[in-house]
């Protein structure tokens, strides 16, 4: 082909032109290697809920959760997926965080992996969407806990008009800020049945008709050295297992003071709530307690009452009585707010806030400063 090209011209081809030309044929040919090699790549299949699934809905105002868990009669073993479908229309502001609590679990359950996406529909709503792929802890009776996102309702914000006479209310009104509101879907219960005796005597039967002949002439002494030295070993990589997790623990409690802090500091920086948002605001109060709880102490409380939550912190040695105490009026308080339709005025609102600043400020994590009197060359203390 290249010869054809080269008689047909009229004058011989300069030096660029031929180097012009060997490129462009050696360009389709490789193109032409690369069609045919790259038929294999496949996406990876998407996971489907199974027909069998465990479904559980809640629905609060315009948002409806979704949960399903499949399958509904797993084997120690198997993979279990946990799928959290949120559908908000438009106007409604979604934020379901990765749920997780300590090192990579969701209650009992360790998480394998995680996926996420979030669809907009054609009417301005949306989708929301997180798997869980989950192993079971053990056989017999377990539970999958709330799964916890929160919305937040922007379709009431007025937007007054450019020189009209109510610019000055309507600005006022659409000041007021919205809060998130929480919301918990429902546990799911699951039953895990144990590994069959003839799978388990299966995988655990050695294979001894592939044993080496020569294995048994590895000497006593060679066979204890390797056993003392996966010892030395594995007691070192425990040791240091511990050590990084107790550094994270800390890290973790230094973080949920810095994070309670600043979201109480822009709580107050909003100002009371009106009667009509008050709901919402103690919500968004014992929610911020119960989260720097959670992580300061290592307690699960999306999960539990405030009489249980309360159980909880009464086992907790580094909480005294006066902390229990306060914490127990704090978070009464909020329920009779969001339960009992108590509607306190602005005052009670800021000292309940007050409140909860002061239970973070106490209970931080606190280290030892040293302190060291720098004496000057005279003698004297400075």
């Amino acid at each position: 082909m290249t010869s054809q090209l080269l008689t047909i011209s009229p004058r011989p081809l300069g030096l660029a032109a031929a180097c012009a030309l060997g490129f462009a044929v050696t360009a389709a040919a490789v193109a032409g290697c690369d069609d045919g090699g790259g038929a294999d790549t496949e996406a990876p299949a998407p996971i489907v809920p199974a027909k069998d699934a465990i479904s559980k809905t809640t629905e609060l105002g315009p948002v409806k959760a979704t949960i399903r868990v499949w399958p509904a009669k797993p084997t120690l073993g198997d993979p279990i997926y946990a799928r959290l479908e949120i559908e908000a229309p438009a106007g409604i502001a979604i934020d379901a965080p990765f749920q997780e609590a300590g090192d990579q679990r969701l209650g009992r359950f360790g998480i394998i992996a995680f996926t996420g996406d979030t669809k907009r529909k054609p009417d301005g709503g949306q989708i929301h969407e997180q798997t869980y792929t989950l192993e079971a802890p053990s056989s017999g009776r377990q539970r999958i806990p709330p799964l916890r996102f929160e919305m937040t309702d922007t379709r009431n914000a007025a937007t007054p008009a450019a020189g009209s006479a109510g610019s000055a209310a309507a600005g006022s009104a659409a000041g007021v800020p919205r809060t998130a509101q929480e919301i918990l879907t429902d546990e799911v219960p699951l039953e895990i049945a144990p590994v069959p005796v003839e799978a388990a005597s299966a995988a655990l039967r050695p294979s001894y008709g592939d044993l080496d002949p020569d294995v048994g002439g590895i000497g006593w002494l060679t066979l204890l050295a390797i056993a003392a030295g996966v010892a030395v070993l594995g007691s070192g990589s425990v040791l240091a297992y511990r050590t990084l997790r107790a550094r994270h623990r800390i890290e973790q409690q230094r973080s949920a003071y810095d994070v309670a802090v600043a979201q109480l500091r822009a709580l107050e920086d909003d100002g009371a709530p009106e009667a009509a948002a008050a709901d919402a605001w103690f919500v968004t109060l014992s929610s911020i307690v119960r989260r720097y709880l959670e992580q300061r102490y290592d307690i699960r409380a999306p999960e539990l009452t405030t009489e249980e939550f309360l159980q909880v912190t009464a086992t907790r040695a580094e909480l005294t009585a006066e902390h229990r105490a306060l914490l127990m009026s704090f978070l009464e308080r909020c329920d009779r707010v969001k339960f009992a339709g108590y509607r306190p005025d602005a005052d009670e609102s800021l000292a309940t806030l007050k409140a909860a600043r002061g239970f973070v400020e106490d209970t931080r994590l606190r280290e030892p400063i040293a302190v060291a009197v720098v004496m000057p060359p005279s003698g004297k203390a400075a």
